[in-house]
């Protein structure tokens, strides 16, 4: 989906309110200290947070299913990490079984038709004593936007951007089906952040720290998994 806009949502990501003061601190907080971690970034988009990683010290390998994507972020990470293109709607053949110490997917499980298949997958490629941090927009936000039930279910299609025409597809669905994924996969669910912004966002975007002060955009989570 976001192959024909690709070079504009990177300019756009790399400073925006929401993604490099919303959803990177989020994020990279659950991260916590990646010094020296096997990092697995699914859905790496132009590299912005696979930077932040192999600069905290990550060894970084990824995907995206976006061939432009996957070369802005390859020149962002200066060759550092190894970055694939990759549909996570298909089995992560390439990546060994424990071999990921950390996985990390912002933003994109709402894309996905399999979510269990993909959080099977993460928990495959996982160490024992891994962890996923994902983050995906909040259902409350779907509902405040799109009205209707909250507990719809249901594949939708809209602007990315309001203002711009970045057309994608992605799922709409209650915190209680987003969470017994989890648990259908495996994992249990260590924290959730409903993230608030911060600071420099309330000097650079006043507008859009207004917003997010009464209601969370996304929803961030820290899943390990269930231990047999």
């Amino acid at each position: 989906m976001y192959e024909r806009f690709a070079h504009e949502y990177a300019a756009h990501a790399e400073d925006s309110a929401y993604n490099a003061l919303y959803d990177r601190p989020a994020v990279l907080g659950l991260a916590g200290d990646v010094g020296d971690l096997a990092v697995f970034d699914a859905a790496c988009g132009p590299g912005l947070y696979a930077r932040e990683l192999l600069e905290r010290g990550a060894r970084v390998t990824g995907c995206d299913v976006s061939p432009t994507l996957v070369d802005l972020a390859r020149a962002r990470c200066d060759g550092l990490a190894d970055l694939r293109v990759h549909d996570l709607s298909e089995p992560l053949t390439w990546v060994p079984d424990g071999s990921a110490d950390l996985v990390v997917c912002a933003l994109a499980l709402h894309y996905i038709d399999d979510r269990i298949g993909l959080l099977r997958e993460f928990r495959r490629i996982l160490t024992r004593r891994g962890a996923v941090v994902l983050s995906t927009e909040h259902p409350v936000m779907h509902w405040v936007r799109l009205g209707g039930s909250y507990f719809a279910e249901e594949r939708v299609e809209e602007s990315l951007n309001p203002d711009r025409d970045w057309p994608i597809r992605a799922w709409r669905r209650p915190l209680t089906a987003i969470c017994a994924d989890f648990r259908k996969a495996g994992f249990v669910i260590e924290e959730l952040l409903e993230p608030r912004p911060g600071p420099e966002m309330a000097v650079r975007y006043p507008e859009d720290h207004a917003k997010l002060e009464v209601l969370p955009a996304f929803i961030a989570f820290r899943l390990v998994p269930v231990l047999a």
